[in-house]
């Protein structure tokens, strides 16, 4: 699906990226993954916010061995539960509080691509384009609309608590990278899924721009002539050496595999209500004979997949939160929490009520 994308001939409603596979299926487990140079630096942005480093990183299941190269990879699951616990900081808005705290180039080699750019269209090219090395926690889309320049993120796992915070720490970084590229700049309108909170403050001292509050994508909005502006610390040389490198640290990572689409699609849909399998097959510009016969191929199908993962966002509910069961069964995309049920049992041996009762003891 990787298609070359001109950041300035955007036809309205293009989007560029790669959907991003949820850490269940073996399959998907060795396709998502991020950085440790972002790790590191949401670590230190914790520390400077008075979180104990230590204890976090204990507490995650995380070694310093795994952060000492920048270009190394840790797991998405692992760095999702550091984001669960980041949650927890007392702050209106973790995930702000920790996004303005992070360092100016915590993304490594893609940080220094993006400043060396010669415009900002190319930045945002780049950013597209090595989006992978950062980390495969969700797909960055850009699309032109009118006079707006919009650049869009969409979460795996949106329904989780821990994603909120995750997701504003990466818009407000995606603000503070910005600064120092240009001159005399300012935001159309910055969005969110999430329903309008009761304090604004950090949001506007953050994006200072018009809010729009329970949006269709988290994302930020600039006016698109900006795509054509020159960028302060533009190095051609620089840039050429670095996108060398992205290359060839693009070409280690693991290839996606059809069925790690298919699983960020699932997640999606999920949140809507009840796969639609017809529409998923349309997204991967598929016939749904062609996504049986390619998904047999990688060794699994597609009723295997949603089960696996209703049966990990099922787990996750249970564990990490409050919410009812016959709540998480509508999340789930059942229309009827007795089904819900039944699945659940099948999957665990347990009721979801005994589940969490399980957990919480551990």
């Amino acid at each position: 699906m990787e298609q070359t994308l001109d950041v300035l001939t955007l036809p309205s409603g293009h989007s560029f990226g790669q959907n991003q596979a949820m850490p269940k299926n073996p399959l998907d487990s060795l396709h998502t993954s991020v950085s440790a140079s972002i790790t590191l630096a949401v670590l230190h942005a914790a520390s400077r916010l008075g979180v104990d480093r230590a204890q976090l990183m204990s507490a995650c299941e995380l070694h310093d061995s795994q952060l000492s190269d920048p270009d190394a990879r840790v797991p998405f699951a692992t760095q999702e539960q550091l984001w669960q616990h980041l949650s927890r900081i007392e702050h209106a808005e973790p995930g702000l509080a920790l996004g303005c705290n992070l360092a100016p180039g915590p993304f490594s080699v893609l940080g220094y691509l993006l400043q060396s750019s010669p415009t900002l269209g190319d930045a945002l090219a780049a950013g597209l384009r090595y989006q992978r090395l950062v980390g495969e926690g969700g797909e960055v889309q850009l699309r032109e609309q009118g006079e707006e320049l919009q650049l869009l993120y969409r979460p795996l796992h949106p329904e989780l608590p821990a994603t909120r915070t995750r997701v504003l720490a990466l818009m407000a970084c995606w603000v503070q990278m910005l600064h120092p590229l240009l001159d005399n700049w300012q935001l159309l309108r910055a969005q969110f899924v999430h329903p309008e909170p009761p304090t604004l403050d950090s949001y506007r001292e953050t994006f200072a721009c018009p809010l729009q509050f329970a949006a269709s994508d988290y994302g930020i909005v600039l006016p698109r002539s900006l795509a054509k502006a020159p960028l302060i610390q533009a190095n051609p040389p620089l840039q050429n050496l670095l996108r060398q490198h992205a290359e060839a640290l693009l070409a280690r990572l693991p290839s996606e595999g059809l069925s790690a689409r298919v699983v960020a699609l699932l997640g999606e849909q999920l949140a809507r209500g009840e796969p639609d399998r017809s529409e998923l097959a349309r997204h991967l510009h598929l016939s749904e004979r062609t996504l049986q016969r390619r998904l047999a191929d990688e060794g699994c199908n597609y009723q295997q997949l949603l089960n696996d993962t209703r049966q990990q966002l099922a787990e996750q509910h249970l564990s990490t939160g409050d919410l009812p069961a016959a709540e998480i069964a509508l999340l789930l995309g059942y229309s009827e929490p007795s089904v819900f049920f039944r699945a659940f049992r099948q999957w665990t041996g347990l009721t979801p009520g005994e589940y969490r009762a399980r957990q919480k003891a551990q």
